[in-house]
């Protein structure tokens, strides 16, 4: 009886060690997508949730710069705007109260719904926000 409560917990630490591991490999894997230069395409949202913002409906074109460093520098019409210390990191979300990848800089936090090599789309974490699409 005592050699199985034994392997139960070793194989009880092999599995969370395995899964401390596995989501570190997450966020480190989203810290390196997000390496780069952004530039915003549209924004979805708002009161209505309908409302859709481009670069050619605001006349406004903006860019992120993401470094490896940690900083994300913001440039509006080309002129720089902002420089921010980001992390990603697991939070919980507004909407659903689980647990998501949240981009956080400049005193905001977004929602990671999606980040590839080529595509970065965020949203607002909270009511009545946007989702903010960029690409490389």
């Amino acid at each position: 009886m005592r050699k199985v409560s034994i392997s139960v917990l070793i194989s009880f630490v092999f599995v969370l060690t395995f899964c401390s591991l596995k989501n570190d490999g997450n966020t480190t894997q989203n810290r390196l997508a997000i390496v780069g230069t952004w530039y915003w395409q549209k924004s979805i949202g708002g009161m209505t949730g309908n409302e859709i913002i481009t670069p050619e409906s605001t006349g406004v074109v903006k860019k992120l710069v993401f470094g490896t460093n940690n900083k994300v520098t913001v440039f509006t019409n080309n002129a720089e705007t902002g420089r921010y210390n980001y992390i990603i990191k697991l939070g919980n979300s507004i909407f659903d109260n689980k647990q998501h990848y949240l981009l956080t800089f400049n005193e905001m936090s977004y929602i990671i719904q999606n980040l590839d090599d080529n595509n970065l789309s965020i949203q607002d974490n909270f009511t009545d926000g946007y989702v903010l699409t960029y690409a490389k």
